[in-house]
């Protein structure tokens, strides 16, 4: 496939999803995988999430609720993002806090002193929250970068002689569960029985979630008010100093909570993240890039803007984070064993679900928007998939084209939810913007 550069008029971001990067890929020569950093060097901007930290043996594994992973990258990753093509960079994940406020700050010294456009993260929640800003020959770039995980560690400002808190820029949520008026009371019967809390003006707390009664069962969420005004301020912000915004939002939450992957709606986004994605392009984004899922969302074009809600993943590598904290042996059984081997997780599903799973997590796309006059014209997706080696595996390369077809019209279903429409033509989708 020929990679066109681009028109000297023209203005593009490359905007991609996930990079959990632990090893050097530079070293690496196959055709198909150089196509990739030919799209992202061919562009005046070019983005990625990198959900990893490195912290060159600071800060201490913090605990977590759920185990998964802790995740501590080799100083050298940087560099070869850089490699790459990327310029510019959200530190806003899950994983910014894996090693407390020590982790995070160390972290931070290192983006700095590589002189590269970074935000998501900070020594508090001002720092974390505010635009950061790329110049490049053509315009000037804004990035507001966001955590929508309320355990994963959000920062607060100083109050007082109360000092502000490292951490992440988070857009917490309010999650509201809906029953049928017979539903509810059954619900307060047992509440009652279990002596828990009565309802109250017509709520019901049960067991850390909030029921009312409505027309039908359902589940609706709203951004968390303070988080919402601050990050639309902040974007605002960015409006007034650069040419384009782009805000990037880092979210695992899913319109049905609790579905894994290997279920079907886990490819559907939460409520309140289209609810703040539509209001950031109002205060003046020109792109939402939505990662987080590791899978791929539909693409929505709102008031002639792109809003990603999942670019999936784009490096994978985490399987590769060394070392790995006590908590993460403990909770797999292990305690005093030190080799993974040692164990053996059997899988929940095989077969056709497996094989969806699978899928989800190991293809995606590297999306291209083409700006003319400041404004959005068309967006290019190149669908990738990640090598599954064990030892050298996680890179994008071009798909082929089977499954480059298999990809695009995977990603045109979840799109047409949002009457997003998307051409396919020589295994590259094209989704045309008429302002």
């Amino acid at each position: 496939m020929d990679i066109k550069f681009q028109d000297p008029e023209e203005f593009v971001l490359v905007g991609t999803g996930d990079s959990l990067i632990f090893q050097r890929i530079s070293i690496f020569s196959e055709t198909e995988f150089l196509k990739v950093r030919e799209i992202i060097k061919s562009a005046d901007a070019s983005f990625t999430n990198f959900e990893t930290i490195i912290r060159n043996d600071k800060g201490f594994p913090r605990f977590k609720r759920d185990p998964t992973a802790w995740l501590t990258s080799p100083k050298f990753v940087l560099d070869e993002l850089k490699w790459m093509g990327f310029n510019l960079f959200s530190l806003a994940n899950n994983h910014s806090m894996d090693y407390s406020e020590d982790g995070l700050i160390e972290n931070l010294k290192v983006f700095r002193e590589a002189e590269v456009t970074f935000a998501g993260t900070g020594r508090n929640l001002s720092e974390a929250r505010a635009p950061a800003y790329l110049n490049t020959p053509k315009a000037r770039v804004a990035l507001v970068a966001i955590n929508t995980g309320a355990d994963d560690g959000p920062a607060g400002d100083a109050r007082g002689n109360v000092p502000g808190r490292p951490g992440v820029n988070p857009l917490r949520f309010a999650t509201t569960l809906y029953l049928e008026k017979t539903d509810f009371e059954q619900l307060a019967s047992i509440s009652q029985k279990l002596r828990l809390p009565a309802p109250k003006n017509g709520k019901l707390n049960f067991l850390e979630h909030t029921f009312e009664i409505g027309d039908k069962a359902d589940i609706h969420t709203v951004p968390f008010k303070p988080d919402y005004d601050g990050n639309i301020r902040a974007i605002a912000e960015a409006r007034k100093n650069a040419d384009f915004v782009f805000v990037s939002l880092h979210n695992h939450e899913k319109r049905r909570p609790g579905e894994t992957y290997f279920d079907d709606e886990l490819e559907y986004i939460a409520e309140f993240v289209e609810i703040f994605s539509r209001a950031a392009i109002d205060a003046g984004a020109d792109a939402v890039l939505g990662h987080g899922t590791h899978c791929l969302n539909g693409i929505e074009i709102y008031k002639g803007h792109p809003i990603f809600y999942g670019l999936g993943n784009f490096i994978a590598q985490s399987y590769q984070s060394s070392p790995k904290p006590y908590d993460w042996y403990e909770a797999r059984g292990l305690h005093e064993k030190t080799y993974l081997d040692e164990y053996s997780e059997p899988p929940d599903l095989v077969g056709a679900a497996e094989e969806r799973r699978i899928r989800r997590l190991t293809t995606s796309v590297v999306s291209k928007i083409v700006f003319k006059n400041r404004k959005p014209v068309q967006i290019l997706l190149y669908p990738i998939e990640l090598s599954k080696k064990h030892t050298q595996g996680g890179r994008p390369f071009l798909a082929s084209s089977s499954n480059a077809e298999e990809i695009l019209s995977r990603l045109a279903r979840l799109s047409a939810e949002y009457n997003t429409k998307i051409k396919i033509e020589e295994g590259v989708g094209k989704i045309a913007i008429y302002p």
